[in-house]
């Protein structure tokens, strides 16, 4: 706004300057035109009347009558004079002067024909005069000249008393102008004021606010536009918060680890997943090399998909292992600008097929082992030797018998894995009484006991809820599990089956000897499927290795778990639950 004024008052100025000297010069060129003309005429009337050989007196007395009688301004100085510039005539108040020589040079020049009719402007007694010399001529010969002297303060009083009108309506005609151009200046700096703040509210994150609509024209249209751009960033804003709290919520509840980096492989975001499988905080700005302990750090920039798998050891029997895809982000023009690490966790999936591999391995041992026995007694007996020794060609008929006896339970039981795993197996499930499936197999297993001087006990303590199973898989479980307590229990030393309701209503039955026990570091894989502590031993047994994996299965699929407690050379014990048949109340 300041500036504003500035340029208007310089235009004012110049504008100002240029009026009042085009004032003056036409003023003063209207002031010289009115005593030329009145010289012309003076000159038309007088000339007559300066005839040479006219009596002086009377020529003096002819002039002086025109000069009275001419409309002339009586402030001005009016002298006629000869060819020999003496005065012969002037108007009144100057009448010493006739007779008197006028010694003005432009006069002599005039009358001497040097210069056509001149001006000046002289300065006498403090003011100033105009002086115009003007020629009489007489059939081309210059008979004498007038002179006059014309004061020139009224004119500039004139200018003057212009010039004061003009300064005040120029002064008012600017008061006027700023004052409109404050208004107008307010209606256009205001808008955009606001528009300032509120781009600087904007910039601090607030689009709420709006600017005021005043008016339809260009400011008024930068407004509504401004307005626009607010909703259009608060919504897009809106939006982009949205789909990060969606981001977030994914990154929060994946089940793989996610860490996001930059070009440079600092890290940006990483969720809660991929800490909790690396097991450590992973802090923004962080170098993905120093969070990933690879044996192949990253190179940056990547521009391909990479996968690779890292083994992490949390514990003494725990070992983690993460498969790690590198995965970059690139723009069209295919330049790297970040990267996303996906760890997924596979050791179950590592696991499962080390433990396939192991499974096909045994499958393939186990089958092997009886094949090949029987392979060789049958060689023998073709080869007749060993028929000419009845007892030893007995003896590799059982052992042959034997053999193919195992290979029939081995396929039995994996058949049996197989429909458990299928779930095509058909459970015939009906309400029993476990008491009784219980005596059953210690009556069964008792003899055996008996035979190996092994101690057995049945403990039940009633009353028992009916359960809801398949009588023949609950038998199948029980006969594994007291078979396996009999066959690792040395003499002299017990086996005992009890059972009990739990303050949760389900029935745990539970299996203990006092047995050659399990060490600790095979207790997690023994309900594997041919896991065996004791190959050797197992094998010599008659075991499969399948035992315990079908027995898991079918309690399991009953809706129960197993687990197993053990003590290296201190004995052995399994529990297992079954759910009752309906929901009883605990009486506590």
């Amino acid at each position: 706004m300041t500036i504003y004024i500035l340029l208007l008052l310089i235009a004012m100025q110049l504008i100002g300057v240029y009026f009042f000297q085009n004032l003056e010069d036409r003023f003063y060129e209207n002031f010289r035109d009115n005593l030329e003309k009145q010289a012309g005429i003076l000159q038309e009337v007088i000339k007559d009347k300066m005839t040479p050989g006219t009596e002086s007196e009377k020529q003096r007395k002819a002039i002086d009558d025109i000069l009275n009688k001419l409309p002339l301004d009586k402030k001005n100085t009016i002298q006629i004079v000869d060819q020999e510039s003496v005065v012969i005539a002037t108007t009144s108040g100057e009448n010493s002067r006739i007779g008197q020589k006028n010694k003005s040079p432009r006069v002599s020049r005039v009358l001497q024909g040097i210069e056509s009719p001149s001006v000046e402007v002289s300065h006498k007694a403090g003011n100033r005069y105009m002086v115009y010399s003007y020629p009489i001529k007489n059939d081309g010969d210059i008979i004498g000249a007038v002179y006059i002297e014309a004061p020139m303060q009224e004119m500039y009083d004139t200018i003057r008393t212009v010039s004061k009108i003009l300064i005040k309506i120029t002064a008012a005609a600017m008061v006027g102008t700023s004052l409109l151009g404050i208004i107008l200046a307010r209606t256009i700096t205001n808008p955009v004021k606001e528009i300032t703040e509120q781009a600087t509210v904007m910039a601090e994150g607030d689009f709420n606010r709006k600017v005021t609509v005043k008016s339809d024209d260009e400011i008024g249209k930068l407004a509504s536009a401004f307005n626009h751009l607010a909703q259009h960033l608060r919504d897009a804003l809106s939006q982009n918060e949205e789909e990060k709290g969606r981001l977030q919520s994914v990154l929060a509840n994946m089940s793989d680890g996610v860490i996001a980096t930059d070009r440079k492989g600092k890290v940006i975001v990483s969720n809660r997943r991929a800490r909790k499988m690396l097991g450590k905080d992973i802090e923004l700005n962080e170098d993905i090399n120093q969070v990933l302990p690879l044996a192949n750090p990253i190179s940056f920039p990547l521009t391909e998909e990479r996968e690779s798998f890292l083994e992490l050891n949390r514990d003494e029997d725990e070992t983690l292992i993460l498969k790690l895809t590198f995965t970059p982000v690139l723009r069209a023009s295919r330049e790297a600008v970040g990267l996303i690490l996906v760890l997924q966790d596979v050791t179950e999936e590592e696991k499962l097929d080390r433990q396939r591999k192991e499974f096909v391995a045994n499958v393939s041992h186990e089958l092997r082992t009886p094949l090949t026995t029987i392979k060789s007694y049958l060689e023998a007996l073709d080869e007749g030797g060993a028929m000419e020794e009845p007892e030893l060609a007995s003896r590799f008929l059982r052992v042959t018998r034997q053999e193919a006896e195992r290979m029939t339970r081995l396929i039995h039981d994996l058949l049996q894995l197989s429909k458990l795993d299928s779930e095509k197996v058909r459970f015939h499930k009906q309400p029993l009484r476990l008491e009784e499936l219980l005596e059953d197999a210690a009556d069964r297993f008792s003899f055996q006991c008996r035979q190996k001087d092994i101690a057995f006990s049945l403990s039940i303590r009633k009353p028992l809820p009916r359960v809801y199973a398949d009588r023949d898989q609950i038998d199948r479980v029980l006969d594994n599990l007291l078979s396996n307590a009999v066959k690792y229990t040395p003499e002299g030393q017990s086996v005992s089956l009890s059972a009990h309701r739990r303050s949760d209503g389900y029935v745990e039955v539970v299996v203990s000897d006092k047995g050659i026990g399990i060490p600790k570091k095979d207790l997690d894989r023994i309900f594997e499927r041919f896991y065996r502590v004791d190959k050797a031993r197992s094998r010599s047994m008659g075991g499969t290795g399948l035992g315990l994996a079908i027995a898991r299965e079918i309690v399991q699929a009953h809706g129960g778990t197993i687990r197993m407690d053990s003590r290296y050379g201190e004995g052995t014990t399994v529990r297992f639950t079954l759910p009752p048949c309906e929901p009883e109340v605990n009486p506590a």
